[in-house]
């Protein structure tokens, strides 16, 4: 359970850390599973440490990717995880999805300030590698997330990788901002709603994460909601392992996914 100091800054900054979350042990575990699946779908690809190589490719991603091992895929339901989203969303919020990343290069500025309609969402970050600021921890724009008119930041929120682009007349990883800074065991939390980046990175490090978002009790939201569903190709799809698991809160989780008759991934 977060504390009401924990809510509040992730509220207000968009962004919270729990530190130590999960304890070594628990942590070989994830970064096993994590792996394995990597491997079973590169299937004779380039390993972890040859992604670097692949041009114009920022990451390889899977998706979904907590359902597919045994321990990752109680990782959701879990009271440490489980709780962060009735803590930030409401008792009744939705798995949007899982995911799994390998990085490649810097990740530039991006993120959109929330709109009125727009639902509120909580990232779930893990990462299996000790990560500071010039190496690839994430970096935020605090309070960043909240739209305002004119969107100051408005100029950092295009994904702009041109290697010129001078925001600020800085370079992009000049920006003032708070570095992530994280340990296997950390987590760290936001809305994609914040802008965020990272730089220095070493290529093949490792992000997980799990992604929740606000049951909307609006037709605008309902309406919001089914709009990402048809923009993208794996979120708010869920696995059928979960539509039909036996264990009450994954079920709930992605049972209004169901009524909306959204299809599911077969995993």
């Amino acid at each position: 359970m977060l504390t009401s100091g924990q809510i509040s800054h992730f509220e207000t900054f968009g962004f919270v850390i729990l530190r130590q979350v999960f304890n070594a042990e628990e942590v070989s575990i994830i970064k096993r599973e994590s792996d394995e699946i990597f491997a079973e779908d590169r299937n004779g690809g380039p390993a972890r440490n040859e992604i670097g190589r692949l041009q114009k490719v920022p990451y390889i991603g899977v998706q979904p990717f907590f359902e597919l091992k045994p321990y990752l895929s109680t990782l959701p339901e879990d009271d440490r995880i489980y709780e962060i989203g009735v803590d930030l969303l409401g008792s009744d919020f939705i798995l949007d999805q899982t995911e799994g990343r390998l990085r490649a290069g810097d990740t530039p500025w991006h993120g959109g300030g929330r709109a009125e309609h727009e639902l509120r969402t909580a990232k779930i970050n893990f990462y299996t590698g000790e990560l500071t600021k010039d190496t690839g921890a994430l970096r935020f724009v605090p309070g960043s997330h909240k739209a305002s008119d004119p969107d100051l930041y408005e100029v950092l929120r295009g994904n702009n990788d041109d290697p010129d682009f001078r925001p600020f007349g800085m370079k992009p990883s000049e920006i003032p901002c708070y570095a992530a800074e994280s340990r296997p065991g950390d987590l760290v939390i936001f809305t994609e709603n914040t802008l965020h980046s990272s730089f220095g990175g070493r290529p093949g490090r490792n992000q997980n994460a799990i992604n929740f978002i606000e049951n909307p009790k609006t037709d605008e939201g309902v309406a919001w909601i089914k709009s990402l569903y048809e923009s993208w190709k794996y979120g708010l799809r869920p696995a059928e392992s979960y539509v039909n698991s036996d264990r009450p809160r994954i079920r709930r989780m992605v049972s209004r996914l169901v009524e909306w008759g959204f299809d599911t991934s077969k995993v």
